[in-house]
């Protein structure tokens, strides 16, 4: 698993503070952990984002999308799951699906992570429960997420594209699968007329 820097988090051992502060050295590494999938294809170290770079994009694109095209979905709900939705990589590092790890494995090696992060705090057990929402499906906002979260994974691409990575529709293919909503599906076809070496209707 490549990253920036070792977890934050070892800077802690032995040490007693605020259990905020300790989430937050955990949570930190996140911003220290490549996204692996860009660096199996050859995106270099330079140039390659972290897990909570995607995050971020995620959470705003969540945000703009919930209150634009989405106006029956709690939006306060949605931003919070997409804050929520990479914790557990902070201890998991991030698992693509060409590592030999099964889909229960990574869940479970995942929500033991999550587990351990929020306990600590006041409300740890209801920020849990929005995680567990996200992984299971189990409401409107947490499937919506789940497909903005593909979706940024193909702005992300674009712009690499864009930025002289090479062809990179393996991602879109995930992406297009992974799009259930007509409105994030038109989004995505826009954004495919983005893509270097695409020419826009009527050019």
């Amino acid at each position: 698993m490549q990253t920036k820097a070792a977890p934050p988090i070892t800077h802690l051992q032995g040490r007693r503070t605020l259990p905020l502060l300790e989430a937050y050295f955990e949570l930190n590494h996140l911003k220290q952990l490549y996204r692996q999938g860009w660096l199996r294809v050859g995106l270099s170290r330079e140039k390659c984002e972290s897990v909570a770079e995607h995050s971020f994009g995620v959470a705003l694109l969540c945000l703009f999308l919930a209150d634009s095209y989405f106006p029956e979905a709690d939006a306060s709900k949605v931003v919070r799951i997409a804050l929520l939705h990479d914790l557990g990589e902070a201890y998991v590092g991030d698992i693509t699906p060409h590592d030999p790890v099964s889909r229960e494995e990574k869940l479970q090696r995942e929500q033991q992570a999550v587990e351990r992060i929020l306990a600590k705090l006041p409300r740890g057990a209801e920020y849990l429960a929005l995680w567990e929402e996200y992984e299971h499906g189990t409401s409107f906002e947490a499937r919506l997420v789940r497909q903005v979260d593909r979706l940024e994974m193909g702005l992300q691409a674009t712009v690499y594209e864009h930025q002289g990575a090479g062809d990179l529709s393996e991602f879109f293919a995930s992406v297009h699968k992974a799009l259930e909503t007509p409105e994030l599906k038109a989004v995505l076809a826009e954004l495919e007329k983005l893509r270097p070496g695409v020419s826009p209707p009527g050019a």
